[in-house]
């Protein structure tokens, strides 16, 4: 079992099927035998992850991917919201989202970037030969209002300049959903960046995150509510100890002209090391984020909370009496939290 780091709060397995799920800051969150639905129109509960393919534990690049859903079936409230990166096609979201909908005893539906991505020929093997991005989201709270252009390209620099990137899985995917219980209207959406021996990383970070923004509200998007989240490829602090250019120009705490808020900074107060703590990869490196803002600034955001591997498998040691402490989730943290209107 991996030790937890940093300063976010482990799950503790208080009885069978109760779990407690602390926030960022250390302080308390209640107990809860099974996730209840948010039917507060106040606040839409995110959940995000890089979904790994779903690994299993006899893989060649092994995980046990069913932790995470344990843990979502005990967590205080079922995601309204759940963006994920890396699933394989449409057959492999419909399973996932048949398997969330059973366990959280009611219905989600999925928007999906590629329904058939192209292979990339993943080191990994077939497993991960084909990735894809979707949106989640609640059926009982949510109507997708089906608008058209839901899809770009990140970009990466392999030639000298920042041109689209040519894998599937660097395209993102949007939604504008109804709120039937606020009312109101929102845009979600899942991106995944190149990594750095694709030319992303740092090269381009800039100039996807001028280009994520600008889609938020193209083409007929928008809304109350703006949320994206996903694997960026890029962390948020240099090695230098200071804020990336890329982020700061995200990041309306900042100052960032772009205006979004970062749920793990407003959460962590700024502090470098809680993020640190927060990590998301590698266990020493924060690259997938939940950013969001709302009509004119910057929203309240709270309940952040990274979902460390040590959870997951208390969670399916809770839910099923056994687990591989040895196989995680997935290579990437989850995270979560309540983005308010």
């Amino acid at each position: 079992m991996r030790a937890k780091v940093g300063i976010t709060v482990a799950v503790a397995v208080t009885a069978v099927g109760a779990v407690l799920a602390g926030t960022a800051d250390g302080s308390p969150a209640r107990v809860a035998a099974a996730a209840v639905a948010n039917n507060d129109p106040s606040f839409v509960q995110v959940f995000d992850n890089n979904l790994e393919n779903l690994p299993t534990v006899d893989l060649a690049c092994p995980g046990d991917w069913q932790d995470l859903v344990y843990y979502i079936q005990r967590a205080p409230l079922k995601p309204d919201i759940f963006t994920v990166q890396q699933i394989s096609d449409q057959t492999q979201l419909n399973s996932y989202v048949s398997r969330l909908s059973n366990d959280l005893g009611e219905a989600y539906a999925g928007v999906i970037a590629d329904p058939s991505p192209a292979a990339m020929n993943s080191p990994c093997g077939p497993p991960k030969d084909h990735q894809t991005n979707a949106v989640i989201y609640r059926k009982a709270r949510f109507t997708d209002l089906g608008l058209a252009s839901k899809t770009w390209q990140a970009q990466s620099d392999e030639s000298g300049t920042c041109a689209n990137n040519d894998q599937a899985r660097t395209v993102a995917v949007k939604v504008r959903l109804h709120d039937k219980i606020a009312n109101k209207d929102l845009t979600v959406a899942s991106v995944h960046w190149p990594t750095a021996a694709s030319g992303g990383g740092v090269d381009c970070s800039e100039s996807n995150a001028r280009e994520v923004a600008a889609e938020m509200t193209e083409d007929g998007y928008g809304g109350s509510l703006l949320i994206f989240a996903g694997d960026h490829n890029v962390t948020d602090v240099a090695d230098s100890g200071s804020f990336r250019p890329w982020y700061t120009l995200l990041n309306g705490d900042l100052g960032g002209s772009l205006g979004y808020r970062d749920a793990a900074y407003t959460a962590c107060g700024g502090s470098k090391s809680c993020l640190a703590g927060n990590w998301t990869i590698g266990g020493d490196r924060r690259i997938d984020f939940l950013f969001a803002r709302k009509t004119g600034g910057l929203p309240v955001v709270d309940h952040f909370h990274t979902i460390t591997f040590d959870e997951g498998d208390a969670a399916d040691q809770a839910a099923t009496g056994s687990d591989r402490t040895d196989r995680d989730y997935s290579d990437h943290r989850a995270v979560m939290a309540r983005v308010h209107y």
